[in-house]
Formats: C-alpha cells, structure tokens, sequence
C-alpha cells in the first residue's frame, strides 16, 4: 500500500527581496502554484534541486538539493516549462 500523494514536477523561478532561486517545487496534480501558495497550515515551500543567486542573477550563491522558502519572503514566482529528457 502506497501512501504517497501523486504530483507534478513545477520548474520554477522564486524572486525574494534579495535573492533569485531557480529550483522544482512540486504540487498536486492538476494544482496551481498559486494553491500551494496559499495553504495556510504551511509556512515554507520546499524547492528541490535548488540554485541560488543574487537578485540580478548575474553570480550564483549556492546550490542545495533542498531548501525552504519562507512563503512571506516570496514576491514573485515563475514557472518554467519542464524540459524532457
């Protein structure tokens, strides 16, 4: 017995105040980012595969296999088409 929720691969693009975040978020099949957003019970998103870099996006800080983002620190997000293999 599986108990894992199927969903859907998001590529995505989270502008903060400070930083650009290029990474995956991941949400529930046929969900929109704006729904995951606004789950109230959940305070951080997590992104997956995740790089880091300063708002211009001209210098990469850091990359992560997993990071949080505070969803109050989120101005905007951009998704991206999936690129197939």
């Amino acid at each position: 017995m599986s108990l894992r929720i199927p969903k859907e691969r998001k590529n995505v693009i989270v502008y903060t105040r400070n930083h650009k975040i290029e990474g995956e978020m991941y949400v529930l099949m046929s969900a929109r980012i704006s729904d995951e957003l606004n789950v109230r019970v959940r305070e951080f998103i997590p992104i997956t595969n995740a790089k880091v870099y300063t708002l211009s996006g001209d210098s990469l800080l850091y990359s992560a296999e997993f990071l949080s983002v505070n969803k109050h620190a989120i101005d905007l997000v951009v998704t991206l088409p999936i690129e197939r293999d």
